[in-house]
């Protein structure tokens, strides 16, 4: 089980265009640590051991010192704390950072990079390079770290091209999983003012899910694991949002666009017949009925007549049945991948 634990921006040095901190925070003994009490003292009779996620900030931006108080913190819940995984951006990762973090049983390292594009991260303010970003993956794999990637995708001057460089140097990675997020335009942001001058004009929601699409299938094709795409609800204030491309089912409407692009193609390519029935894992259903039906909709507007029966399959995978014949699909069809 793991048992997220936020520190919104500590470690952070510098404010990213697109963050919403209207301040960097402080390290305060007493408040973190009663912090930490209030989340973990839930589990200490449970007989459970458990992994606590330190998420939300710059964790290696921290001073070595600081760092060392900051685990001190834990110390009480040994007993019940089986590893830790952190979030950090890429930075420079010395020896003496590597013992402590094996010797308080961090296991997992995830690295955020939005973007493998140095002129977009400049303008970001994100104070490193994708070499950095490199330079940090290796020195971590290299002394036994399992090692994730979280990337953005929708940035200000982004391309598709930049999308598909992003996608080929996540491959090559082979990072332990992935987390993908949309841009978010929150109030009060450098990207805010940007956005209300009109210096960034966001692309489309439907081109932000094609480029979406494109990582996340690839990523799938090459056996990486996606632990998320998007933002839920109870990660942002929503009344804040300005702009970009925040959905509370976010995920949802990636996985389900692959799911209906593919079995269109599908349908196209059969003679757009007018009645079908298509076999599927149970849960795709709600990938094949589409957000609010729209799904059924589109197909209904089209003369489409269509049923559907759960099978035992692999997800992503269908079987549709047409005049006694059946064709067979998979996500991959409807989109490129690399």
């Amino acid at each position: 089980m793991i048992v997220p634990i936020f520190f919104p921006y500590l470690g952070c040095h510098h404010r990213c265009t697109y963050c919403d901190q209207k301040s960097i925070i402080g390290f305060e003994k007493g408040s973190v640590f009663s912090y930490i009490a209030q989340t973990l003292d839930p589990y200490t009779n449970t007989g459970k051991q458990i992994e606590v996620g330190l998420f939300g900030g710059n964790i290696l931006g921290i001073e070595y010192k600081t760092l060392i108080e900051l685990f001190s913190y834990f110390d009480p819940y040994e007993a019940i704390i089986q590893n830790f995984r952190i979030s950090t951006k890429p930075v420079s990762v010395d020896t003496k950072t590597i013992h402590l973090l094996k010797e308080r049983r961090v296991t997992i390292i995830e690295l955020g990079i939005p973007i493998f594009n140095n002129t977009i991260l400049r303008h970001l303010n994100r104070h490193h390079t994708v070499e950095d970003l490199f330079a940090a993956y290796a020195i971590l794999k290299d002394n036994g770290f399992s090692v994730a990637l979280q990337v953005m995708v929708g940035l200000p001057n982004e391309t598709r091209e930049d999308m598909e460089r992003a996608t080929k140097h996540i491959i090559n990675l082979n990072p332990a999983y992935l987390r993908i997020y949309p841009l978010v335009i929150f109030r009060g942001t450098p990207l805010f003012s940007q956005y209300e001058e009109g210096t960034f004009s966001p692309v489309s929601f439907n081109e932000v899910l094609l480029r979406t699409s494109l990582l996340y299938l690839s990523a799938l094709k090459h056996n990486i694991k996606v632990v998320k795409i998007g933002l839920t609800a109870n990660e942002i204030i929503e009344n804040n949002v300005a702009g970009g491309y925040y959905h509370p089912a976010f995920g949802y409407l990636v996985r389900a666009k692959v799911f209906y692009d593919a079995l269109t193609l599908k349908l196209e390519q059969a003679g757009n017949p007018k009645r079908v029935t298509v076999l599927l894992n149970k849960k795709d259903i709600p990938h094949l009925v589409g957000y609010r039906r729209s799904h059924m909709h589109l197909l209904a507007q089209n003369g489409v007549s269509i049923e559907w029966q759960a099978i035992d399959c692999n997800e992503g995978t269908f079987i549709i049945t047409v005049d006694g014949g059946v064709i067979e699909g998979t996500v991959f069809d409807g989109h490129p991948t690399l």
